[in-house]
């Protein structure tokens, strides 16, 4: 009997898919104003979030740096949101401008999402203030 509990338990485990092979696919595209935001100036940027089979939107937990190389050097915010779409202004009422400090520096912002049922996705927007 013990035995074939073992093998009932080994070929279940053969059988079934592992979760991450479940788990389906994102789609993560930002777009910017443009790749040289003015220091001082507003500058709005969008991150849309859909299914890559569909193409239908995804709800889901976008999280926002800016990144120098590989290193973050900006927060920009966690923003949850139930039509896979976010946008925002720099540059506006409690979303500062660009400093000065960042003037020529190569930056990139940074997308990273995560849904419920699929595997986490980045995606980039690499600009360089004036």
């Amino acid at each position: 009997m013990r035995r074939a509990a073992l093998v009932i338990l080994v070929l279940g485990l053969i059988a079934a898919p592992s979760a991450a092979a479940q788990l389906k696919t994102l789609h993560v595209a930002i777009t910017g104003q443009d790749h040289h935001p003015r220091i001082g100036k507003h500058w709005h940027y969008e991150v849309r979030v859909t299914d890559k089979a569909t193409g239908k939107p995804v709800a889901c937990r976008i999280h926002l740096q800016f990144l120098f190389g590989t290193l973050p050097v900006g927060e920009v915010g966690v923003h949850v949101v139930k039509s896979g779409f976010w946008q925002e202004t720099f540059g506006t009422p409690g979303n500062p401008s660009f400093p000065a400090a960042a003037r020529g520096q190569h930056l990139v912002l940074q997308a990273t999402v995560t849904a419920k049922g699929y595997r986490t996705a980045k995606a980039g927007w690499a600009i360089v203030p004036r």
